[in-house]
């Protein structure tokens, strides 16, 4: 092994080190949404003790009530209150509200060294978002779990956040090929592992942090069926190029196994296809400016 291969890995490791071990790198979610996160938590907590919580943003408030009133969520009545929006979509719907609107700001950045346009990785994760929740519809999953997995898709690459001041300082001709790969040759580790750093840092859900990690590969028995929602949309996302410079997505092909675990045919998923392609169009209207 040449030296400056020894040099490169020593480096990679060391970046990994620092990544791993020095948590101020991962910025915190706002500490009103983190008292919000824990009250949606609470078996015990009524709509008026989020409310009254709330009282304290009311441009938080107002995001969200413009947000829940959107095509999106294709509503036949407008909503005026967080406690009117708790009576329809319910805890766990409030809770993708809640983070969809907290997390903008992080996913509104500088990412063109993934080959992003100006706000594009918001738009590929909501795109992913959306076509995570219509696909876990489609498959039978639970209310809740198609919100989870609204969450997973939103933040399925928040881990580039960590990322990127390390692959833009390295330079380079850019990615190609495989981005974890990529990274993990930059970095030392990818946006998946770092990914469930930050959801790990922000007390997320577990299986949220798992389907994150294994978003690109592998899939762990017990989370198998979540981890293909989300890879199937994010795949579906990639190959409509949603957020990215012109030939600029990477090539991410869909795996068959994930058609097996959710027990779709060809013939079954091309049509399906087309409804999750159509959420996807309809969030990015509606939430694709949200800032």
């Amino acid at each position: 092994m040449s030296h400056s291969t020894l040099n490169q890995i020593a480096l990679q490791e060391k970046t990994r080190r620092e990544i791993l071990h020095k948590s101020d790198l991962i910025p915190p979610l706002p500490d009103l949404v983190t008292r919000l996160l824990g009250l949606l938590n609470k078996q015990e907590t009524e709509p008026a003790h989020l409310e009254k919580l709330l009282q304290n943003d009311q441009v938080l408030v107002a995001k969200m009530l413009a947000m829940v009133n959107s095509p999106f969520y294709g509503l036949n009545r407008t909503i005026r209150t967080i406690k009117e929006a708790v009576m329809v979509l319910g805890f766990r719907g409030v809770r993708s509200l809640v983070l969809a609107t907290s997390t903008t700001k992080f996913l509104q950045r500088d990412f063109g060294v993934y080959g992003h346009q100006p706000k594009g990785l918001w738009l590929h994760a909501v795109s992913v978002a959306a076509g995570a929740r219509k696909l876990a519809k489609a498959c039978k999953f639970t209310a809740d779990e198609a919100e989870m997995l609204f969450v997973a898709g939103l933040l399925h690459d928040i881990g580039k956040l960590l990322l990127v001041p390390y692959l833009n300082e390295a330079g380079g001709p850019g990615i190609t090929g495989s981005e974890c790969e990529y990274e993990r040759s930059k970095v030392g580790l990818d946006h998946s592992e770092a990914g469930a750093l930050v959801t790990a840092k922000w007390n997320l859900a577990v299986e949220i942090q798992e389907v994150i990690k294994a978003h690109h590969d592998g899939a762990p028995e017990k989370f198998a069926r979540l981890i293909a929602v989300v890879r199937m949309s994010d795949a579906v996302a990639h190959e409509r190029g949603t957020g990215y410079q012109p030939g600029k997505a990477p090539a991410v092909a869909y795996k068959p196994e994930d058609l097996a675990i959710l027990q779709l045919t060809s013939e079954t998923w091309t049509t399906l296809r087309d409804e999750v392609v159509t959420a996807m169009d309809e969030a990015c209207a509606a939430l694709g400016t949200l800032s």
